[in-house]
């Protein structure tokens, strides 16, 4: 079991193993590079923008698992929120939700590991932001719900989420929160992370997964550190692993992996660590990728170049 992080929570399933016994068959590209298992981002990145599966992704996912590859969600959705999309998609076997605070079963919809974050931090890093940003408002994620204050939730948001609202967030603050979450209307998520970052000490992930709000986690917490975590689970080095994404959540696992695609419609920052440019999600950028590494028994090297 991975030993507990100072001021953070760890809970592993009963049903969890140590080396779950999900063998891959080896894919080998023509030149040597061998992709085994792909991590994909979901909104803005596999998912249309309305947040649907296209029945193309679906083709596509079936196409690389039969070439010998896995195709699995790194979301910073919760659990409860990623079932679906990852079913229709056929992900899995495992997945990372919450920006990496939490590794789950897909094929079982059960929680194999999950990093908290304590009562007390989250009472500073509140009274940190605040005394800097009175106006600003919070949300916590947990297992269960989504808890905002009144006002946090933007005008016209499509929200599929049970959420909980309340007067002071600190009253819903407990051990069991997977991530603290910020907003600052009028502000872009790229200021106020900029702002939470200088406040928040004792290595706190402070990411934004989009829309104009800021996420903190507990230090561990990262796409790139589950990612690392389901690859010992299921026998695979970071050497085979392509990693998709489109957001600041997503550059630590971009970073990590041997390969980083991005799609067209990434920021900025995420396309300049990307080594290839997909089609934009409305565009099925994914399954373009999936398909040529399908093919191509896993070149990367026949994925098509789209252009910045």
């Amino acid at each position: 079991m991975q030993e507990p992080l100072p001021g953070v929570g760890n809970a592993t399933s009963p049903t969890a193993r140590a080396q779950p016994a999900w063998p891959l068959s080896p894919v080998q590209a023509p030149g040597g590079a061998r992709v085994r298992l792909v991590a994909t981002d979901l909104d803005g990145t596999l998912l249309q923008p309305d947040g649907s599966v296209s029945s193309r992704t679906v083709e596509a996912v079936a196409a690389a698992q039969a070439a010998g590859m896995l195709v699995v969600p790194v979301t910073g959705r919760p659990p409860r929120v990623t079932w679906e999309a990852a079913r229709t998609a056929g992900l899995g076997p495992l997945g990372a939700c919450a920006n990496g605070a939490a590794i789950v079963d897909v094929t079982s919809t059960q929680v194999v590991e999950s990093l908290t974050l304590g009562t007390a931090a989250c009472e500073q890093i509140v009274a940190e932001v605040r005394r800097s940003f009175p106006r600003v408002l919070f949300a916590v994620e947990d297992l269960e719900c989504f808890t905002h204050e009144e006002g946090f939730m933007g005008p016209g948001w499509a929200w599929a989420d049970d959420t909980h609202q309340v007067g002071d967030i600190c009253g819903a603050l407990h051990g069991r929160c997977m991530k603290l979450v910020a907003r600052l209307p009028g502000w872009s998520a790229r200021q106020l992370m900029a702002e939470v970052r200088a406040r928040v000490e004792g290595g706190y992930q402070v990411t934004s997964s989009g829309l104009d709000w800021v996420e903190v986690a507990p230090p561990g917490a990262t796409k790139a550190h589950a990612v690392q975590r389901l690859c010992a689970r299921l026998g695979v080095g970071p050497d085979e692993v392509l990693a998709v994404g489109d957001h600041h959540n997503d550059l630590t696992v971009l970073n990590w992996a041997a390969h980083a695609a991005a799609p067209a419609n990434a920021i900025g920052e995420v396309l300049a660590v990307a080594d290839l440019v997909l089609p934009a999600n409305s565009d099925d950028g994914v399954a373009v990728l999936l398909e040529a590494l399908a093919a191509s028994g896993g070149d990367v090297g026949a994925v098509p170049r789209h252009h910045r």
